[in-house]
């Protein structure tokens, strides 16, 4: 039995002039600002006799470089609290933080991740939603870091990368705005819609939060953000 998947991606990239440049695809569907891309990749089996089901989650994840690069380090994260697999040039781990270090990627070919949720669920037990934070970067390069902010459920089929805005950016222990001219409003929830920032914001600052996915609204933008 089939269902739907709802990944939506918030995909954060911080490239100079001439950095390496890391591409997320979603199947043969690049993955770029304001695009969605429409899917159904989830797998439900049952199992009444023996009174269980099996779900996989599998968006087809893959990257690919724009120059070669064996220093690729890609960390997936997932803050909902499930294991998920990645793999990457024959080696595939399971955890709820996954890191990859030492990945090949060759000049525009793409390397499958192998990203996937798999459990065995009661019959009558639902479905989570599962939230993985991704970043993937070359580390001999600053500027190549990409983070990528994947939710899947089963309610719908799509993908939709967000570019987070130069004035709000993720940093260590908290998310940094910029403001430039008059007040701007920003608020910030937790992926679940509490309340943790809400205040007419002026200049520069950075906002202390532990780890996690935050929504934002800034100005007349939305979005999300990810702390590592």
């Amino acid at each position: 039995m089939k269902k739907f998947l709802l990944l939506l991606a918030g995909v954060s990239a911080y490239l100079s002039a001439d950095a390496i440049q890391l591409t997320f695809y979603i199947g043969d569907q690049k993955v770029t600002p304001g695009q969605t891309v429409i899917f159904n990749n989830i797998e439900v089996t049952e199992y009444p006799e023996d009174e269980y089901k099996e779900v996989m989650m599998d968006p087809k994840l893959s990257i690919m470089s724009d120059f070669y690069s064996s220093d690729i380090k890609i960390t997936a994260d997932c803050t909902s609290g499930q294991i998920i697999q990645v793999c990457a040039n024959g080696v595939c781990r399971s955890n709820q933080k996954v890191v990859l270090d030492k990945v090949k990627l060759q000049n525009g070919k793409k390397v499958d991740l192998g990203f996937e949720y798999r459990a065995d669920l009661d019959l009558d037990e639902a479905i989570p939603t599962v939230v993985t934070a991704i970043e993937a970067e070359d580390v001999t390069e600053s500027g190549s870091k990409v983070q990528f902010i994947i939710e899947m459920s089963e309610k719908s089929a799509s993908v939709t990368a967000v570019e987070i805005s130069d004035e709000l950016q993720p940093v260590e222990g908290g998310i940094a705005y910029k403001v430039s001219g008059e007040v701007a409003p920003l608020r910030i929830t937790s992926i679940v819609g509490i309340n943790v920032f809400s205040a007419n914001v002026n200049g520069e600052g950075i906002i202390a939060l532990p780890k996690g996915l935050y929504v934002y609204t800034f100005g007349n933008r939305s979005g999300k953000i990810y702390i590592r």
